[in-house]
């Protein structure tokens, strides 16, 4: 199947603020303990074994405390946020979304929570082959950004996310619908550009699609 290039392009703009949501905001938006480490080894050459070893000890360790903590009182939602986080760090989808969806029962007032339930969902959507289950997955996302803006409206980064979520999911009229709100904080943003460009593409596409079924 050929790759369409405006929607590549319009990935690649964004790539640099998903990396950012994905490590910075795990940690500074969601008030994440700073002692968690994230491991930089994998970067370096083959001399760095045993320094990955010791990392990846350190960060069971971390997990293992963290886990405990959640343990000893399953309702301290800065407890879970930090689980989150580093089963996300660890790539960990699956045990994330557990944790985190009984994080929003416990705390169903704090964003973070569902800011990193939908990181954990595009996690595992990215992982799923099957096309109907990938983007049911990454509905799933967009729901929990979308929860995100619900709770706190300020948060442009989730309205972005939640629009390239639920156009991974085939819905693209939401998809616009969160575009055009994170155009309404960000008019100026550094991704508002490649945003209205993607809206525009969208648009465009659904007017060839319905000339076409109209042929028809």
């Amino acid at each position: 199947m050929m790759l369409n290039r405006d929607k590549v392009a319009f990935w690649t703009r964004l790539g640099a603020t998903a990396l950012a949501v994905v490590f910075i905001g795990s940690f500074l938006f969601m008030g994440v303990g700073s002692d968690v480490n994230i491991s930089f080894f994998d970067f370096l050459g083959s001399g760095a074994s045993e320094g990955q070893k010791e990392q990846k000890s350190g960060q069971n360790e971390q997990i293992a405390r963290a886990e405990q903590a959640v343990e000893e009182d399953p309702e301290d939602s800065r407890a879970i946020r930090r689980l989150g986080a580093l089963y996300l760090q660890e790539g960990q989808a699956d045990q994330a979304m557990e944790v985190l969806k009984k994080g929003r029962e416990v705390d169903p007032g704090e964003p973070a929570i569902p800011f990193q339930l939908g990181q954990a969902y595009e996690r595992k959507a990215q992982g799923i082959l099957d096309e109907e289950e990938r983007k049911a997955t990454y509905k799933e996302a967009g729901d929990a950004y979308a929860a995100v803006t619900e709770i706190q409206e300020s948060k442009p980064q989730a309205y972005l996310l939640a629009g390239q979520a639920y156009e991974q999911a085939g819905e693209k009229g939401r998809a616009i619908q969160y575009w055009n709100d994170y155009l309404k904080l960000e008019p100026e943003g550094d991704q508002a550009d490649a945003v209205k460009e993607r809206i525009e593409a969208l648009l465009k596409g659904e007017e060839t699609a319905d000339k076409s079924a109209k042929k028809q």
